[in-house]
């Protein structure tokens, strides 16, 4: 708990006072659950009077570069693959799954049945209170502040009677700390976000899942198709900055393929796909 930035806490009136709170995450991961390898990203979650958005902080970066008219820094590779959303209160979710230049919108029903346990800790100005529950095939730990109240968490983790501080599994998996709060006087407007938004397309879980499968079984080809008549000289970038052509075409789709079967340990351990 050493990483956490604390802000001071002025009672609820102050929370509500701010037309949107940003609060930014930590997330200690194995992407490979066979290895003791950890990955560190950054993300945010917006909140509103309305509504919660949670999205890799790569979206922020990468408009507040265009915005303030900064070119991208040479060899930085952004990462911008999921954005979750759901209206406060509310178990109905929205997943966006930025798969290149195709967008996968996966609507769920997200709860999660919280033990509140009689056991607390100190940090800073915060008291925190420790629940647990088993979500998506893990078994889960929070600590959550009754100070701070939304009862909003990261990713779909939400419905404690406060927001969550802290979270990880008991496989050592996945960890979030809170590291930061920002108060935002106006609402974002993340163009990358309301883009991803627009584009993508409504899919049921097995749609979703046979279209994963598919990306995989060529994922050059599948990015190729989706860019349609735009592509006119055999070339093309991937999200990442990643340049292809055609003298490294088939190296890069055998690349992206082993990177995305071995890197396949999501959060929800339900929504796994096997890929053959």
């Amino acid at each position: 708990m050493r990483k956490i930035v604390l802000i001071a806490i002025a009672g609820i009136s102050f929370w509500a006072k701010a037309q949107t709170q940003r609060f930014i995450y930590d997330l200690v991961y194995k992407k490979d659950a066979g290895t003791d390898l950890l990955t560190k990203e950054n993300f945010h979650l917006d909140i509103d009077s309305k509504s919660a958005t949670y999205y890799q902080r790569d979206f922020f970066v990468a408009d507040s570069l265009i915005n303030n008219n900064i070119p991208f820094p040479k060899g930085v590779k952004l990462n911008t693959s999921t954005i979750v959303y759901h209206k406060t209160g509310d178990d109905n979710y929205e997943e966006y799954d930025l798969m290149e230049n195709t967008v996968l919108k996966l609507q769920t029903q997200e709860s999660q049945q919280w033990n509140l346990e009689n056991e607390s800790k100190k940090v800073k100005d915060l008291t925190l209170q420790k629940a647990t529950t088993t979500f998506g095939g893990r078994n889960w730990t929070a600590w959550f502040a009754k100070e701070i109240p939304f009862q909003e968490g990261p990713y779909v983790f939400h419905g404690l009677p406060g927001l969550i501080i802290e979270l990880y599994d008991d496989k050592k998996n996945y960890k979030f700390e809170l590291v930061k709060s920002v108060k935002l006087e106006k609402a974002p407007n993340n163009q990358f976000i309301v883009m991803a938004r627009q584009m993508s397309v409504p899919v049921t879980w097995d749609k979703y899942k046979s279209t994963k499968l598919t990306f995989y079984e060529s994922p050059v080809n599948f990015i190729k198709s989706g860019m349609g008549s735009s592509n006119t000289d055999g070339q093309f970038f991937l999200n990442d900055g990643t340049k292809v052509n055609p003298t490294n075409m088939r190296e890069i789709n055998e690349r992206m393929k082993q990177a995305i079967k071995k890197y396949n340990n999501p959060i929800n351990l339900d929504r796994k796909i096997a890929y053959p």
